[in-house]
């Protein structure tokens, strides 16, 4: 008997054990105490920040509430107990005692109870679980509702990008990775005296199959090529996300141009195709944002502000591409051969060539899709601005080309022309960094220079085309070259020049240029600056020629020959007449400038009316062409808008152009 005490005790133990279980089972669920656990609605609470869904039945996510009936009569208390510690005390008391009526049938003289999500002392509940804790009195017993547990959200949500990168088709077995290849590389070599075209098409090696892999870098999109881009956001508890799609290179401020729901927020990301409203997005720059709601329907989006704060959405950008054409940045001699880059991925493209300002074609061709080095002969014995236009189905861009004169002539040319290929290049609206922003030095960004021209010809194409036009018609020995070019010594430079012409569109200098210039006119020589704002900015240049780049522009007060620019101004129909001095007898021939609508006021350094000064405008306000004695040398400013597109049919324009050239070329 002794030895089978244990055995008994332990059979006894055991029976203990179970019969509590089953008593806990019957204070949870039997129907002595309640018809059914009740669920907390909503089952997530943000008791400062909730707030009130009104998809379907409107809950407020401040509070959440239960309803519950007994199965026999009672006095009920209801109080709230923390997950972390669930036999502890109460940390909030919704009823100490509420008389309840039975309920023959469920849900029938059902009671609901509210907990506003804060402890007894009034604060509010810090993040974390909590049970809703039943007390009957008259039963004696308690039970926390702990399979359906409520949860207090106390951090707004903070949604953001964190990538977009390409998707491309994984390689098939077999092939090799397009990372590690020049596939769908096209050259195309072409005479433009001639308009005959040759053309050698590379390879191209392309996988298909295997599903996606995620191409780190600038996600460069041209749809439907391609299986869009992949987008990852922070994670976080959303119950429910949307994409928001921004196009950036548009007047004023970005925007809006399409929003869709991610299908499982939980994934944390997802995928765009390119198009909106079912149509391929146009060309362009695009942001990806997010807009985030989490379970106690607090909604926020990202970026915080459109547009966005400067440097907070890095990697959260998607450039739309079917065809990018980047000119050389330095002259080609004429007669040569310029190299141009032209990516065409989706389909092939065909080109022209005509002297800038003309209608002429010199040469044409075609090319195959993909990324091709176009050479382009150029036209021999002169120098020259042409437009190369390349089309790709409804695609278009036109780039300029620059040619410098070749042979005994170009040494001779008394002045060199200097086209803004730095303004022109660093003011196309590409976005270098993958931030969804057009990157532009005026915006006063840094850029790299190896990128394509987008929107047509740059600002200030024409007016230029039509400077030289009108040089070349009169005869007027010019060379011609840029200013990356000047500022690299690369090609025709100022020595045993007379005079330089700065035409429109140069508002930002290679930095290393401007010592240059000042150099040369101190020591004698004659410089034309044309148009508004210009030289108000100066640019670093590095890479040059592999990688060449430019630094965000640094301002500065005067210009380059240290004149104050003023705002730019209406003329109100007024004549540029009023002469208040002409030193330089720019003016004889030349007293009426009609047809601006607006002018930039120059005033000249201090003290240039001692040693000599040229100066016209409106009236007593500030000169709107001014000349005055740098050193040894002189310069001329024209703050007229449209100056040089006026020297066809203004007849004062051109004879100061003509008054102009003889200082320069002398």
């Amino acid at each position: 008997m002794t030895r089978r005490l244990p055995q008994i005790a332990f059979g006894l133990l055991a029976l203990a054990t179970i019969g509590a279980f089953f008593l806990v089972q019957a204070v949870k669920t039997a129907p002595a105490l309640l018809w059914a656990a009740p669920h907390p609605v909503p089952p997530n609470i943000n008791p400062v920040e909730g707030r009130v869904c009104s998809t379907g039945a409107a809950l407020n996510h401040r509070r959440t509430q239960i309803t519950i009936s007994l199965y026999r009569a009672d006095t009920v208390g209801i109080y709230i107990v923390s997950a972390k510690n669930p036999a502890g005390n109460n940390v909030a008391t919704i009823s100490g005692g509420t008389p309840m009526r039975a309920s023959p049938k469920q849900r029938e003289y059902p009671r609901t109870f509210t907990w506003n999500g804060r402890l007894a002392d009034g604060q509010p509940a810090p993040a974390g679980k909590y049970y809703f804790r039943i007390v009957l009195e008259h039963e004696g017993r308690s039970l926390n509702i702990d399979q359906y547990p409520v949860r207090v959200i106390r951090a707004r949500p903070h949604p953001k990008i964190l990538s977009v990168r390409l998707l491309e088709p994984r390689p098939a077995a077999g092939t090799v990775s397009a990372a590690t290849t020049t596939a769908g590389t096209t050259t195309t070599s072409t005479t433009a005296t001639t308009g005959s075209t040759s053309a050698t098409s590379g390879t191209t090696t392309a996988g298909n199959g295997g599903g996606l892999v995620a191409v780190p870098g600038p996600a460069v999109l041209s749809p439907p090529q391609g299986d869009g881009v992949r987008i990852s956001y922070t994670p976080g508890s959303y119950s429910g996300v949307s994409i928001d799609i921004y196009r950036t290179d548009v007047a004023g401020s970005p925007e809006l141009v399409d929003t869709y729901p991610v299908s499982h927020p939980d994934r944390h990301s997802t995928t765009w195709n390119g198009e909106i409203n079912n149509e391929p997005a146009p060309a362009g720059t695009y942001l990806v944002g997010i807009t985030a709601q989490d379970l106690v329907c607090d909604r926020a989006q990202w970026p915080a502000t459109i547009p966005p704060a400067a440097g907070t959405t890095a990697n959260a950008g998607v450039t739309v591409r079917y065809l990018s054409v980047t000119p050389p940045l330095t002259p080609v001699s004429s007669g040569s051969v310029s190299s141009v880059s032209v990516d065409s991925p989706t389909v092939g493209f065909s080109w022209s060539l005509r002297r800038a300002g003309s209608a002429k074609v010199l040469a044409a061709g075609s090319g195959a899709a993909g990324s091709s080095q176009l050479r382009v002969r150029m036209p021999r014995h002169r120098a020259g601005l042409y437009s190369l236009s390349v089309a790709s189905g409804i695609q278009s861009e036109t780039v300029p080309l620059v040619v410098s004169q070749a042979g005994p002539a170009a040494v001779h040319a008394p002045v060199l022309v200097v086209l803004p290929m730095l303004s022109w290049i660093g003011d196309s609206p590409v976005d270098d960094n993958g931030d969804g922003l057009p990157d532009t030095l005026r915006a006063g960004d840094a850029v790299s220079l190896t990128r394509p021209l987008v929107d047509g010809p740059p600002a200030g194409f024409g007016a230029d085309a039509t400077l030289l036009a009108y040089l070349t018609a009169h005869h007027l020995s010019y060379q011609l070259t840029t200013d990356v070019a000047l500022a690299e010594n690369v090609g025709p430079s100022l020595a045993d020049r007379g005079g330089v012409i700065l035409p429109e569109g140069e508002s930002v200098l290679p930095a290393s240029l401007a010592p240059t210039l000042r150099g040369f006119v101190r020591g004698g020589g004659r410089a034309l600056v044309l148009g508004t704002s210009e030289l108000t900015g100066a640019s670093e240049l590095s890479g040059f020629p592999s990688s060449p780049g430019a630094a965000a522009p640094q301002l500065t007060l005067r210009d380059l020959f240290d004149a104050r620019r003023g705002p730019i101004t209406p003329t109100g129909g007024e004549l540029i007449s009023s002469v208040s001095a002409d030193a330089f007898n720019l003016f004889v021939d030349a007293g009426e400038f009609r047809g601006f609508s607006q002018y930039q006021p120059v005033t000249p350094p201090a003290g240039a009316a001692r040693t000599g000064l040229s100066a016209i405008g409106i009236g007593s306000a500030a000169p709107a062409i001014v000349a005055f004695h740098y050193g040894s040398g002189t310069a001329i400013e024209v703050g007229l808008s449209g100056f040089a597109s006026s020297l066809a049919s203004n007849a004062d324009s051109s004879s100061l152009l003509n008054n102009i050239w003889e200082l320069l070329s002398h």
